[in-house]
């Protein structure tokens, strides 16, 4: 008799704790670590995807997390501080303006955990590739150029509206609803010479495909811009000599995306996931 009743006690020990976590919210566990319906339904609103493809967002994130830890990677305030300078200096800010930006959304603390992470992922990303994409032969670069070459086809000139604003978040407003006019934001019709642009600025443009914005950019006066990309103009196939550095980039590109989704794969499938709520 004591037997049952020890065994009705688990039992709805157990049936409370599942219970518990269904009220508390929790949709799943991934190796024990617990995914909530409001993380599903947050990234869902902010990422407008599906319900499914969140779940496996942030599956994937609580993986990756299993993996910083197994390989044992860790950042020191040190590496953090250098990162956020060298965020800092490529958006032409001191620190301290970046630091001011950053902290209307978020505590500082917030901030720096977020940089610690991005850190720790871009660790992890190179130990997993490690050994494991090659360089590209000849006859493989050129296989690539013969097979994407609409893919090499570089404008002289791109025509675009220039959004600029001295506040990132109406910048951002504005971006949202770019059909909108938001208030702070000025809007401009131009048509730029990539050759007038640095290599860099010039490659953020070609990889931002039409009707989309670039992403905002840092000016020198203390304000904020970013360009929706409305048509290329002068199109010039570059011949195979001038594009291999980039066939190299997109090949690597393609190769390293390959290799670490086929280990995470491996490692989801022997991963320990519990549903509790669809």
């Amino acid at each position: 008799m004591k037997n049952i009743i020890y065994g009705l006690c688990l039992l709805c020990a157990c049936m409370f704790s599942v219970y518990g976590e269904v009220v508390a919210g929790i949709a799943l566990r991934v190796n024990g670590y617990a995914i909530t319906l409001y993380e599903i339904q947050n990234l869902q609103k902010q990422l407008n995807i599906s319900r499914q493809e969140a779940v496996d967002m942030l599956i994937n994130e609580r993986l990756k997390d299993d993996e910083i830890e197994r390989f044992k990677i860790n950042v020191d305030d040190f590496k953090v501080d250098e990162e956020i300078t060298m965020i800092a200096a490529n958006m032409n800010l001191s620190k301290e303006q970046l630091l001011t930006q950053v902290t209307r959304d978020m505590t500082l603390q917030e901030y720096r955990s977020q940089i610690k992470k991005q850190l720790q992922t871009r660790e992890l990303m190179q130990r997993i590739l490690s050994s494991n994409v090659s360089i590209s032969s000849e006859d493989e670069l050129l296989s690539y150029y013969t097979k994407h070459k609409k893919e090499f086809f570089i404008p002289s000139q791109m025509r675009v509206v220039r959004y600029f604003s001295q506040n990132d978040n109406d910048l951002q407003k504005a971006i949202a609803s770019p059909k909108k006019n938001v208030q702070g934001v000025q809007k401009f019709n131009e048509t730029i010479s990539l050759s007038s642009l640095n290599p860099q600025i010039a490659q953020v443009f070609m990889n931002t495909p039409n009707n989309e914005f670039t992403p905002v950019l840092a000016t020198g006066g203390n304000g904020f811009v970013s360009f929706l990309i409305k048509e290329r103009l002068g199109e010039n196939l570059l011949d195979f000599e001038e594009a291999k550095p980039l066939i190299q980039q997109k090949i690597i590109a393609h190769k390293e995306q390959s290799v670490i989704s086929e280990h995470f794969n491996k490692i989801r499938s022997s991963a320990n996931i519990v549903t509790l709520r669809e």
